[in-house]
């Protein structure tokens, strides 16, 4: 415990100490019948267009994202995997540089050795998990043009206030989910139920019963 608490290793403490608490915040969020996963998407709302084994060097930002996955991994499931690959590559490295060498410089170096450790493992262990755990929002459409789309509730039930999971299929055969709540307080969404989008507000679309 003195190891993990000392001030060399503090950043990589707090990073699996953060990794932690959002494992927890998700387990508690699907007992209540929600999602970190899907919100953290869906209140970003950005896509990444770049091919992954894109020229970093001359790619720009896009392509840096790229390479990193983060265009094809859920942001919770990317964050964790950046988080958990620093903190433990940084306890890893000091845990050797004190046994072997104890030199207090060689600490110093162990914030950098540990983001570029992390860099090379999110790049190589993204692209398997991506296989597994596709991102829920890939597409070259936006978001802001589901409007109209159907969807269906996949995820708890949707009352005004309490966003519930939905999944629909968009022109490309691609398929998103968002966070849907009805207009009115007298309105539920149970799972199954078909709805149809109409506004995007900051954390979730608001929907309307759908009739064929």
């Amino acid at each position: 415990m003195d190891f993990l608490l000392n001030d060399v290793n503090f950043a990589f403490s707090v990073a699996l100490t953060i990794v932690l608490g959002l494992a927890l915040l998700e387990g508690v969020a699907l007992v209540i019948g929600s999602s970190v996963m899907t919100l953290l998407d869906d209140l970003t709302g950005f896509d990444i267009d770049a091919d992954v084994d894109a020229d970093v060097s001359t790619g720009g930002l896009t392509a840096v994202l790229g390479w990193l996955c983060l265009d094809r991994l859920p942001l919770l499931v990317w964050l964790i995997l950046m988080l958990t690959s620093f903190g433990i590559t940084g306890l890893l490295y000091n845990s050797f540089v004190l046994s072997a060498f104890n030199i207090e410089i060689l600490y110093w170096l162990a914030k950098p050795v540990a983001l570029f450790s992390a860099l090379i493992i999110t790049h190589t262990m993204g692209g398997a998990i991506a296989k597994i755990v596709p991102k829920n929002e890939t597409s070259a459409v936006s978001v802001n043009e589901f409007s109209g789309k159907v969807a269906t509730i996949t995820l708890g039930k949707a009352s005004k206030g309490n966003a519930a999971e939905a999944s629909l299929v968009d022109e490309y055969n691609q398929k998103h989910y968002v966070m849907v709540e009805p207009d009115s307080d007298n309105e539920e969404f149970p799972q199954g139920t078909k709805v149809v989008l109409i506004e995007k507000t900051n954390s979730s679309w608001i929907a309307a019963p759908f009739n064929p």
